[in-house]
């Protein structure tokens, strides 16, 4: 033992953290995580969003902790999947899922899991501090393959219960960050039974299944989720933002610049932006100062043909298709090189957030029969159904181009 730390935490009162946890939460990787807010730019709509991965993680590992001891996991699964909890963002990048969009494109197919494999792995030091770097050192001095946390984070366990905890349709991940970001937005659709979810959890079979008797639980999780996507992650206002702020960042990176995005915290890579010059700054401006576009289109994906669906899917891939539609919307209506922002809610959820469609949860019947969650109650087809968010095109320019281009989008983009 190296001594213990109490963390009080807005969310989950007082945190002992000691061991293996407390070394980990003292690495620059993890302290770097204070300068990230969790819900990127959406305090610009919710004023209060201002709380930061590392609240987020030390909150994932907590529950962790608590469903180890609810579900009996053996003392060598509870630190893995608990490891795996506090080390499952790690690899984040200024503001969060932001700039997710472009990491494909720009930092050679990595997102931010695949960073944080590598962080975790010891092959990248993401601060280039010199005491950075040593994660895997710590791991493997507490008995803890680095290798086998770096899989957990994926969902690849050799025990599929432990992945099953970290990323499944109901995971310690899910239930810390709907409470937390319900919490600071002031959003009440985000609130969630975690008492009675920690309660009827088991491992049956080698899988995490929930309780029959769980089901309203689940079912109130799953409602809280969705709506908090329509609400809070998908408002169409911080898309705006984040598009505006996305551009500026791609057109420095067309000029040569700010490379190492992927490394830098929030105030930074806002810092790094700003102080270019031409469009970069500019847009980062008006995103600082929270002088944002107008949304001018907002489609639902009923109001789009099969054939334009497949067509705005093949341009979210491509970031050079994408910007080529924006360059002539914007050409089409008298705008400049920047003033024109596509965002496609439906390809960016199923990439970003695969689990909200989740309804493949186990559920153990009393008669000892395991039946998915869509076999026992209707609900969950419901929301499978449902259009999170309800709009699938978003299209946002400055105030004097509104008016033009909802009257030549559909032609431009489609002829």
């Amino acid at each position: 033992m190296r001594g213990e730390k109490i963390i009080h935490d807005g969310i989950h009162g007082s945190m002992k953290v000691t061991g293996v946890i407390l070394e980990l939460v003292k690495t620059p990787e993890f302290q770097r995580l204070r300068h990230i807010r969790q819900l990127g730019l959406a305090y610009l709509v919710y004023p209060g969003a201002n709380h930061s991965r590392f609240e987020h993680s030390l909150g994932t590992w907590h529950i962790a902790k608590r469903l180890s001891g609810e579900v009996g996991l053996e003392e060598d699964e509870s630190l893995l999947l608990q490891v795996g909890a506090l080390l499952h963002d790690i690899g984040h990048g200024p503001l969060s899922h932001t700039f997710e969009g472009i990491y494909r494109h720009y930092v050679k197919e990595r997102d931010h899991m695949r960073l944080g494999q590598d962080i975790i792995t010891g092959k990248i030091n993401i601060t280039g501090e010199d005491d950075g770097g040593r994660i895997p050192e710590i791991l493997e001095e507490f008995g803890i393959d680095p290798r086998e946390v770096a899989d957990l984070i994926l969902g690849h366990a050799k025990k599929p219960y432990l992945g099953q905890m970290l990323h499944s349709g109901v995971d310690v991940d899910q239930l810390d960050y709907l409470i937390r970001d319900a919490h600071y937005t002031g959003v009440a659709h985000g609130i969630i039974d975690l008492e009675r979810l920690l309660k009827v959890l088991r491992v049956h079979n080698g899988e995490l299944v929930v309780d029959e008797k769980g089901i309203e639980a689940v079912e109130g999780m799953m409602v809280a989720r969705s709506l908090m996507y329509s609400r809070v992650y998908f408002h169409h206002t911080v898309k705006i933002a984040e598009g505006m702020l996305t551009r500026a960042l791609e057109f420095a990176l067309e000029e040569g610049h700010l490379w190492d995005f992927w490394r830098m915290t929030d105030c930074r890579v806002l810092v790094e932006l700003e102080d270019l010059e031409g469009l970069p700054a500019e847009l980062t401006r008006r995103v600082l100062y929270r002088k944002l576009y107008k949304a001018a289109v907002l489609v639902s994906a009923d109001e789009l043909s099969q054939d334009e669906r497949r067509e705005l899917l093949s341009a979210y891939r491509n970031v050079r298709r994408r910007q080529e539609l924006e360059r002539t919307l914007a050409d089409a209506v008298g705008a400049n090189e920047g003033e024109i922002i596509i965002d496609f809610s439906i390809a960016d959820l199923m990439l970003s957030e695969p689990r909200l469609k989740e309804t493949g949860i186990k559920v153990l019947l009393e008669s000892g029969e395991v039946q998915p969650l869509s076999k026992v109650t209707p609900l969950a087809n419901a929301l499978k159904r449902r259009q999170t968010p309800r709009w699938a095109v978003l299209i946002a320019t400055p105030e004097r181009y509104v008016k033009r281009l909802r009257e030549v989008w559909r032609s431009v983009l489609f002829s």
